[in-house]
């Protein structure tokens, strides 16, 4: 466990990032007290996954250790953390979210990582066209789209249900994520949705 030296509590962030950079283990011991526990309550807030903030938030200070050397920060560490922080969390729901998951995990996402510039009708208008663009699909498409994201199924589960084969089964999917990413192009935060809920 990391331990902290009294005297640098009083150190500003840029202090620290100095000292780190000489390879002082106290000052980034010190950043470590700091700012962990706010980071992984920042990211339980996003992924709702307890036992795993604690892996992203280690990950992040990790990261830092290893590239002390050459990091460039020059002011107060907290912005850089933060999106560190967001950046793996949003990876995290990438790689382990289901579509089961869809509704709340969007609710999520945009109370905690969509930028507070985005109105609520904003918001509102991407959830509508995401449902609309999803309903609007060929009914076959449409059929193996839901079964992949919202049952999640396999592709080769689907194609055993519906009796065709696994090749046209991703075809179908990666038609209808272009007609989606296509459907919501233009409108704000579109695009880190896309990739967060759509994306294989």
């Amino acid at each position: 466990m990391l331990t902290t030296v009294p005297a640098l509590q009083s150190y500003t962030d840029l202090e620290l990032i100095e000292l780190m950079r000489n390879d002082d283990e106290d000052a980034f011991a010190e950043i470590y007290r700091r700012y962990s526990q706010k980071l992984i309550s920042y990211s339980l807030k996003v992924i709702k996954v307890k036992e795993q903030t604690k892996d992203i938030v280690q990950e992040v200070f990790i990261s830092i250790w290893k590239r002390r050397a050459s990091l460039k920060i020059s002011g107060d560490l907290s912005p850089y953390l933060f999106k560190a922080v967001r950046n793996l969390s949003i990876r995290y729901i990438e790689k382990n979210i289901t579509q089961k998951d869809f509704t709340s995990r969007f609710t999520l996402f945009t109370q905690h990582l969509a930028p507070s510039s985005y109105t609520t009708l904003e918001i509102q208008e991407l959830e509508e066209k995401i449902e609309s663009a999803i309903n609007n699909l060929p009914p076959k498409m449409r059929e193996v789209y839901n079964l992949s994201r919202f049952e999640n199924l396999s592709y080769k589960e689907i194609a055993s249900r519906l009796g065709i084969a696994e090749t046209t089964v991703k075809k179908q999917v990666s038609n209808a994520l272009h007609i989606i990413r296509n459907e919501i192009n233009g409108i704000p935060g579109a695009a880190i949705i896309y990739a967060v809920f759509f994306l294989d």
